[in-house]
């Protein structure tokens, strides 16, 4: 657990830094959240008062054995003789982020030889991986971020005049007061672990899954409307015959829209960009070369290497089960199935010895620890180990 116990270290030292980002944010939150030893270590680890005793007393002891083990674990930390100066001097040169990994790295010969206690392990009885949940990052026009998993609710902020309101776990913007000033644009993302619910100024309603974003004005004041996305997306978008609506898919495909429910499947670690409609009608375009499909309700264009192809849909169940909440993995090989588990449980797939040739069928539960999903797919010709937020995959 090392690896990850000196990531924890890391973002407890950037917190104290306040240099966090806001995916690190919610990160940490996680695991403070993981269990009461978690909260404990914590609280302990950003007292800077108690962080500043124990450095001094990791000094005092042996400083050339612990200056040794910091210099070969972190390298960036420089010269190993650093450790030879006193705690101040050491925090004013090197920082909260470095004083957390010495305790980490060091804490162990550290403990051992004051206490009759065995070291913490940030990993130590590792809490279940809980499932994603409702959440995400706003960036505003000016780079502000927000993150919303931490607000309660009300106004978050006025951008180009239109209020963005929080109301039972969704976003809303209201463009009833947006100005003729120039357009601004935000970006709603949500990592992985998360989802969020939109409603975008013009009335148009987002569904965002792990690991995907969207960009879009606060206000839609010109003669279409456009957004860009990336990963999946499920719209149900207003009709405006006036006022046709754009999906931009990281200029490697786009999407005309008048009045319509449709899905956008476009994470990059899959090998095509998918569009299924559900009611309505979409133009599916790759700009680039030039191509164009007219989609009809429970078709699917699926593009790959700037080619599109359409195809009948016979289950849109398995399309959106995501959004109620499911996983479908009926027909999928192993490494799709694992592909969803990283982005829905936040978590690094690797596969030891090869990559079993593997299909499921059959839907589960979004809401349900990783541990419980793991057990139901054991009994196929698979085995997993889970070490910290790792999932290595055995072949059996």
């Amino acid at each position: 657990m090392t690896e990850y116990n000196n990531y924890i270290a890391k973002l407890i030292g950037k917190y104290l830094e306040d240099s966090l980002s806001a995916e690190e944010h919610i990160e940490l939150t996680e695991w403070i959240n993981a269990s009461d030893n978690n909260r404990h270590l914590f609280t302990e680890m950003t007292d800077k008062q108690q962080l500043t005793t124990h450095l001094q007393r990791i000094y005092a002891y042996d400083s050339d054995r612990i200056a040794q083990k910091i210099s070969a674990k972190i390298p960036a930390f420089g010269d190993p003789k650093i450790v030879e100066l006193q705690p101040v001097s050491f925090l004013k040169k090197w920082g909260w982020a470095a004083a957390v990994a010495v305790l980490v790295l060091g804490g162990t010969y550290y403990y051992r030889v004051h206490t009759k206690e065995q070291p913490t392990n940030l990993a130590t009885n590792q809490s279940p991986i809980m499932p994603g949940q409702q959440g995400a990052i706003l960036t505003l026009a000016d780079g502000r971020q927000v993150v919303l998993d931490t607000l309660s609710g009300g106004l978050i902020a006025s951008q180009n005049g239109a209020s963005i309101v929080l109301a039972d776990g969704k976003l809303v913007y209201d463009p009833t007061s947006a100005g003729n000033a120039e357009v601004q644009y935000n970006i709603m993302t949500t990592p992985k672990g998360r989802q969020f619910e939109l409603t975008l100024p013009d009335g148009t309603k987002v569904w965002l899954n792990a690991a995907s974003t969207i960009r879009y004005p606060t206000a839609f004041t010109g003669k279409e409307r456009k957004v860009t996305v990336s990963g999946e997306v499920y719209f149900e978008v207003i009709r405006d015959a006036d006022k046709p609506f754009f999906v931009s898919i990281d200029n490697k495909a786009a999407i005309e829209v008048l009045g319509t429910s449709f899905n956008v499947n476009a994470y990059e670690n899959e090998h095509s960009i998918q569009t299924t409609l559900v009611n309505g009608s979409v133009r599916v375009g790759v700009p680039i070369a030039n191509q164009s499909k007219i989609l009809n309700p429970g078709q699917q264009a699926t593009i790959v290497n700037k080619q599109i192809t359409v195809a009948e849909i016979k289950d849109l169940d398995k399309i959106l089960a995501w959004k109620y909440g499911l996983f479908n993995f009926d027909g999928a090989n192993l490494e799709e199935v694992m592909r969803q588990l990283e982005r829905w449980y936040n978590i690094e797939v690797v596969y030891e010895n090869g990559i079993p040739n593997t299909r499921f069928i059959g839907e589960m539960s979004r809401q349900i620890p990783l541990t419980d999903l793991l057990d139901i797919l054991k009994k196929t010709e698979v085995d997993f180990r889970v070490e910290g937020r790792k999932l290595i995959v055995l072949n059996k």
